[in-house]
């Protein structure tokens, strides 16, 4: 018994399964977390050591280079990237895609205690982390006030801001842009310490041994207990400013020096190195990190809740505020993909309609929707997807493809009403007779999307869950068509005679279609070599419009926020950049399109420079400006030239989870033997690549250079003088970098002391020249005397690359260029300009990536040959359903050019998506003509007979199919770029197959089918039929 003639038998079975896929399927809606990307595992881990005032050299000497040359040791490595900046180390691991990175980060964290013995005492322990696509912050938040000064807003952040939103469930970490370290600060006088013959670590060593608060064991008598401490710790501000640091003369009429004689003490903020400001009005910015697989719109939900809580309680003049939501866009999208669904369903109703004419029959089919769709949330949240921006992918797109079964039972089944039958045995002959129509097209067009989680690389990750999620949704449709629908059309389809004026002119019309098709397949297959070896030079021309399609990976999305960065010449102090800065802000803010500005001078994190800076420009809705997000950015850049003294690049994000790592649309390295001659390159290939116009915002911060002053201890001097090289270290940066001496504690809280040369003292050469270190016989030596001071220039980023040092650049494109355009170009400059030993790597290009799915896309054929031949008994008849797929792919690449979008993972994948669409007409018309013939027809009157009986449901499914593609293509909503192009090979595809599958298919399969068709045994034949 077949699952169609069960359901008709037992109707109550098939409601409960429809009722229980949509309510089970709802509720799993409701429980699914929603985020913008799969939670997914990046193969790469990052490293990062901290230390504070070190150069890039420094850091790569004594930190990168040891710890990279035990890393060296572990399998799978894919890539070893280590950047270098001031006062941090960064290391990128990334292994190959199959490795374990549980058990690869068990591993380096072994290896990074091993390497630990060979840094630096001072250092820390690295802070390692793996990398995810959820590690992006879901907000960016600001306090911003006038009331407040520096430090109270720093205390404010770190004592109530951060703890109040670090507690809410699902919040990971809240990571500040801007923020300073309150501290209570000792500002070294140089005269009065000359003056008084001390030197900073004099006063570094005073408080040390004054400033003191220890436990003394216990004091015992009896049967109780007493705990004793030596309370040393200055109580007040008052009493630490006249600590007692030293004294002069002789007993009995020693002279004390206190601390306040030689400083200035005060509650105060650690140096600034990082300015923000939000609109130009300074500002503390912050980014929220959400835990992993927690839903990313409902803890941005409760973070807004709690801001509103916070600001009842700020002081006067200090509010709390959102800078940029992400979470916003996928909220967008889900809306989108809900407004898509009844949109499609709407076209695909009137296209059901317009071809069966019953209002009963066109709401049948619009139930496939609802189950098949609803009931895929069931499957998708039992897997541990999220609603997220490819699941939603393959939901979108498969709201045209579950239709297409249910069309293609219902109208055989209104077929056999409209010959008389009654319903019942109207959906028994009709179901029998589709059945294996529909499994055969169900399953050739899953093997096409199981192959996707075949792509190499994080693409197959991603694509993972949009592969699963269009796989289900096809299978979901199968089981409906095979049940409910047959169950359905016996219980209440009705077919009606189409008396109306529109009726009979469409019936007219279908008729009039009908006869032509049978009148030109005749003249088709009457000259069937004609046939074919036309369609086969239409195919070969057409493959010509390759040429035409422009190449990238991913398109680029209007997010609605622009990302700045600043540079300033080298050497140029954060005063400056900010000066600079301040212009450019003015700027933006003329823009009427921009909502409001984030700048950050200094850059957002660590180890930022004085002559760098980040910024974020969030523009006001799509619907509320006129202009996209790349037309904004050309202005700016285009009034950014008016701008002296500081550069300015205005980056489009590249558009995709899986772009390159510094977010550009163009990135390469530039390697060879020598750091210097690397940078002469550099600077040709810059201006070739401006002279092309194809890249804009060309740059490479490896090639800057940091103004540097070398200490040189002169050893002999030194020896001589009995001054160790460890005091003129420790000298030199407790007055020019400065040291954390002991803590203080005020209100409960604890706040380092920090022990630093005043900054008036500490801005030029001669600073160094004043300074005296104390020998080992506890005599003061001018420093000038013992060492040699020499200017220079050092790096300001190193880059390293495999353990070589390599030179970064990144791009933006100009308008209109696509990736592979520009990539090539780049290709065709470094040839002709780089020396034996030189080369330009990408990392991976968008003809690399294309080909692993265009690989994929062939594994797909494969696996459907292989079932569709065990499905036909036939080693022949899949070739033949496999001619749709040619002019499919034929029509995609038409519909790229046509509405001028490029060849990218996108519209491969809705390529993959057409070759599986295709195929269905093919099988149909296969599989009634292989009935036909098996019912003892020749192979010429079977094919007259069956194909026309098959126009009708296959113009049905491409109608519907066309229908539900037009709404992603009308470029509504959110995310859009995406599924634009998409939608266009399914339109281009779809159209140009069906047309010539209609006459291909028939005519190559009277060519190479068998004259006579062997007919299988039936074991059992049991009719079906049943009274009315």
């Amino acid at each position: 018994m077949s699952l169609s003639q069960f359901s008709i038998q037992r109707p109550v079975f098939a409601w409960i399964l429809m009722f229980a896929l949509i309510f089970f399927g709802a509720l799993s809606f409701r429980s699914m977390g929603i985020n913008e990307n799969p939670d997914v595992d990046f193969p790469t881990i990052r490293i990062n050591y901290s230390y504070e005032g070190a150069t890039p050299a420094v850091i790569e000497k004594d930190v990168i280079e040891p710890v990279e040359s035990v890393l060296v040791s572990m399998e799978g490595i894919r890539s070893l990237v280590s950047t270098a900046d001031r006062g941090t180390g960064n290391i990128e691991v990334e292994f190959e895609i199959d490795r374990d990175i549980d058990f690869a980060l068990q591993e380096i964290q072994t290896l990074l205690g091993r390497a630990q013995r060979q840094l630096p005492d001072s250092m820390e322990p690295p802070v390692v982390t793996k990398s995810n696509a959820a590690d992006e912050p879901i907000m960016y938040l600001n306090i911003r006030t006038n009331k407040l000064s520096d430090r109270e807003l720093m205390i404010l952040f770190r004592d109530q801001i951060r703890d109040r939103l670090s507690t809410i469930e699902g919040v990971a970490e809240i990571r500040a842009f801007g923020f300073h370290e309150p501290l209570l600060r000792v500002d070294l006088d140089e005269a009065n310490l000359n003056k008084y013959q001390l030197t900073a670590m004099d006063i570094v060593n005073s408080i040390r041994r004054e400033h003191k608060e220890l436990p003394a064991g216990r004091l015992e008598f009896g049967e109780s207990e007493k705990t004793l401490r030596i309370m040393g710790e200055a109580a007040k501000l008052e009493e630490f400013k006249n600590m007692i640091i030293s004294r002069r003369g002789s007993s009995p009429n020693y002279v004390p020096i206190r601390l306040k004689d030689v400083a200035d003490v005060y509650d105060g903020i650690e140096n600034t190195r990082r300015i923000s400001r939000l609109d130009g009005v300074k500002a503390l910015g912050m980014a929220v990190q959400k835990q992993r697989g927690v839903n990313s719109a409902a803890t941005a939900d409760k973070v807004k809740h709690r801001i509103a809580e916070i600001n009842k309680d700020l002081p006067q003049g200090t509010e709390l505020g959102i800078n940029f939501d992400r979470t916003q866009f996928i909220r967008e999208s889900v809306d989108e993909l809900v407004f898509t669904l009844f949109l499609s369903a709407l076209l695909t109703s009137l296209v059901c309609w317009l071809f069966l004419g019953s209002w009963s029959a066109t709401f049948n089919i619009l139930l496939a929707i609802p189950t098949a769709i609803i009931g895929t949330f069931i499957f998708i949240n039992w897997f541990g997807f999220t609603l997220n921006s490819f699941s939603l992918l393959g939901l979108a797109l498969a709201i045209g493809i579950v239709v297409d079964d249910a069309i293609i039972m219902l109208e055989n089944i209104v077929r056999y009403m409209q010959m008389k039958w009654d319903r019942l045995n109207a959906s028994f002959k009709g179901s029998r007779e589709i059945t294996f129509a529909v499994i055969a097209t169900t399953v050739a067009l899953v093997s096409i999307f199981i192959p996707i989680t075949f792509i190499k690389g994080l693409e197959g990750k991603f694509f993972f869950e949009y592969a699963i999620t269009i796989s289900v949704a096809v299978v979901l449709s199968s089981l409906e068509a095979l049940t409910l629908a047959p169950m359905r059309c016996s219980q209440f389809l009705l077919v009606e005679e189409r008396n109306t004026l529109f009726g009979k002119n469409f019936e007219k019309l279908m008729h009039k279609t009908r006869s032509t098709y049978l009148r030109l397949l005749n003249w088709s297959l009457n000259n069937r070599w004609k046939v074919v070896g036309t369609s086969v030079l239409f195919f070969l021309f057409s493959l010509f419009s390759i040429k035409f399609l422009p190449t990238e990976f991913a398109p680029a999305q209007d997010r609605g926020v622009l990302f700045i960065i600043f540079q300033a010449p080298d050497g140029k102090s954060l005063e400056y950049t900010q000066s600079k800065v301040a212009e450019f802000e003015e700027m933006v803010k003329q823009h009427p399109g921009v909502e409001r500005q984030f700048m950050a001078v200094g850059g957002f994190g660590q180890g930022g420079q004085s002559n760098r800076g980040n910024g974020i420009v969030i523009l006001k809705d799509a619907k509320d400006r006129n202009k996209s997000q790349f037309e904004i950015a050309d202005e700016l850049r285009l009034k950014t030239k008016d701008l002296k003294g500081i550069k300015v690049f205005i980056r489009d994000r590249f558009g995709s989870a899986f772009g390159g790592r510094r977010g550009s649309p163009l990135e390469f390295t530039l390697n060879g033997p020598d750091p210097e001659e690397q940078k002469r390159l550099y600077s040709k290939i810059e201006k070739r690549m401006q002279e092309t116009g194809l890249m804009v915002g060309i740059r490479s911060e490896d090639v800057l250079t940091l103004p540097e002053v070398h200490i040189v201890p002169n050893r002999e001097k030194a020896i001589q003088s009995g001054v160790e090289v460890s005091e003129i270290a420790d000298i030199v940066n407790a007055t020019f970098g400065g040291t954390v001496a002991s803590q203080y504690t005020d209100l409960s809280r604890r706040f380092d002391i920090w022990v630093q040369l005043k900054e008036k003292d500490r801005q030029k050469k001669k600073n160094i020249k004043n300074l005296f270190v104390r020998n080992n016989r506890g005599e003061l030596v001018a420093l000038e005397k013992v060492v040699d001071i020499v200017e220079t220039q050092g790096p300001q980023v190193i880059y390293r690359e495999n353990r070589v040092r390599g030179l970064r650049v990144d791009s933006n494109l100009a308008k209109g260029v696509k990736q592979g355009e520009a990539i090539n170009a780049v290709r065709t400059i470094a040839n002709e300009i780089l020396p034996e030993g030189y080369y330009v790597h990408f990392e991976e290009t968008p003809d690399d990536k294309l080909l692993d799915t265009v690989i994929t896309m062939l594994l797909g054929l494969v696996i459907a040959y292989m079932i569709l031949a065990i499905q036909f008994n036939s080693f022949m008849d899949p070739w033949i359903v496999f001619l749709a797929i040619p002019f499919g792919i034929s029509g995609s690449f038409i519909g790229l050019i046509l509405g001028g979008q490029s060849l990218n993972i996108y519209s491969i994948i809705g390529i993959l998506l057409t070759m599986g669409i295709v195929k269905k007409n093919s099988i149909l018309l296969i599989e009634f003509t292989n009935q036909l013939r098996d019912q003892g027809k020749n192979l010429k009157n079977a094919l007259l007979e069956a194909c026309p009986i098959r126009l009708r449901p296959i113009l049905m499914t491409t109608f519907a199919t066309l229908a539900a593609a037009v709404p992603p293509a009308l470029a509504l909503g959110p995310g859009s770029e995406t599924r634009i192009p998409m939608a266009l090979t399914v339109l281009g595809g779809v159209s140009l197959s069906a047309v010539f599958t209609l006459f291909v298919v028939p005519c190559v399969y009277s060519l190479i089918a068998p004259k006579r068709r062997e007919i299988p045994q039936e074991i059992e034949d049991k009719d079906i039929l049943v009274k009315a």
